[in-house]
């Protein structure tokens, strides 16, 4: 086993005889103190496994751990303590949530049993990381780049709103904040159920009727009902169902935690569609900031506050310089200055779109061979958006 682990404690000698009696099976580092235990996190992570002492000066093993559990999330936390009495051993995993509580003295056995339960619980909590943030992400992206072959105005819009709810997730360091990411790239999935005639509204901006104003309101359930059944996306269909939810009727407390999970990704949400909306009736980024902090208790102010910073949906694209090209020359990775279209007046990509493999392999089979595709087409090249950096 190479993974890294750390013990700290103020008791110089006994770190010494751990270091000496694990070291053999366990890449083991050493910190003195709780604060050096979080500088050696900070610089020298990530580890797997942090064992603490719990009575320890300035820094207890408690406050540590809690701090353990902030900065290195991932990280199996095991408390080793000469004071092992019930209202210690609750506050640590109340508040640090810890993994283990072991009593000094504490046999070489159980400890190395415990490192190594330690160790096993580690890669599964990296093995199910790497599930969510890679094989799920995959799929979910081989679903949005459908929407993008079947309605690319619906797929276009998503890709607008993401960009916006990713700048709010880091502007705000939400936690776990590849579920909202997840559901603004979802959250126009309902779109594939629209008629042609209602594509064609949205397009010329005409009033619908009220069978198709009921379609319309009811797509964030219908893009729910299309997910709800994806393992461990509850939590993200939940947020695309109430994307156009009243901040009257959403929970913003903290303090009820599940609550708050979902209402706050569909609040976020709802701020980037108005955004969105704002933006393609051709207000700049200021006028949207200044109209939509305008509307007085409609909006949570720090979400707002968060897109004060950004300039555009593709900043690169404002610097870099616009090519034209035939679509021979697209690649993957491309983002469309302006829509592509065909010679009968068919959007078949949206502006501000980024080239994918799936949509690249549809216009050439479909066009390559033709004349019936307007050219040139305008693009940048190697746009990134934040998720990908």
């Amino acid at each position: 086993m190479n993974e890294k682990i750390l013990l700290v404690d103020d008791e110089l000698l006994l770190l010494d005889s751990l270091r000496r009696e694990l070291s053999l099976q366990y890449d083991i580092d050493t910190a003195e103190s709780g604060i050096e235990g979080l500088e050696k996190i900070s610089k020298n992570g990530p580890y797997c496994v942090v064992v603490s002492d719990f009575r320890m000066p300035k820094m207890d093993g408690i406050k540590f751990l809690t701090r353990t559990m902030e900065t290195a999330p991932n990280t199996v936390r095991i408390m080793l303590t000469g004071n092992a009495d019930l209202p210690i051993a609750v506050d640590a995993i109340n508040q640090g949530q810890i993994f283990r509580f072991l009593s000094k003295p504490c046999s070489g056995k159980l400890l190395t049993q415990s490192l190594d339960a330690g160790i096993r619980q580690y890669q599964l909590v990296m093995a199910e990381k790497e599930l969510l943030e890679n094989t799920l992400k995959e799929s979910i992206s081989m679903l949005t780049e459908m929407l993008a072959i079947v309605n690319p105005k619906a797929y276009g819009r998503a890709l607008r709103i993401r960009q916006l709810v990713i700048q709010i997730i880091k502007e705000l360091q939400i936690a776990n904040g590849w579920q909202y990411e997840m559901a603004a790239a979802l959250s126009q999935l309902g779109w594939i159920t629209f008629s042609q005639q209602m594509l064609d509204k949205i397009e010329n901006k005409q009033t619908f009727n009220a069978s198709e104003a009921v379609i319309f309101s009811n797509h964030p359930f219908t893009a729910g009902k299309l997910i709800k059944n994806i393992p461990r996306l509850e939590l993200v269909t939940k947020v695309i169902v109430g994307q156009d939810r009243s901040i009257d009727d959403l929970c913003l407390d903290p303090a009820y935690p599940e609550l708050y999970a979902v209402d706050l990704g569909s609040h976020i949400l709802k701020i980037c569609i108005d955004y969105d909306q704002l933006m393609l009736q051709g207000l700049r980024h200021d006028q949207i900031l200044t109209k939509l902090q305008s509307t007085h208790n409609l909006y949570l102010p720090e979400v707002l506050n968060s897109l004060s910073g950004l300039h555009s949906y593709h900043p690169t694209a404002n610097e870099q310089q616009i090519e034209e090209i035939t679509l021979k020359e697209l690649e993957v990775g491309m983002l469309m200055v302006e829509p592509i279209m065909n010679i009968f007046g068919d959007m078949l990509v949206t502006k501000n779109t980024q080239i994918t493999a799936s949509i690249l392999i549809k216009l050439l089979g479909l066009y390559s061979n033709t004349n019936t595709l307007v050219e040139p087409l305008k693009i940048v090249r190697d746009v990134k958006s934040e998720s990908r950096q």
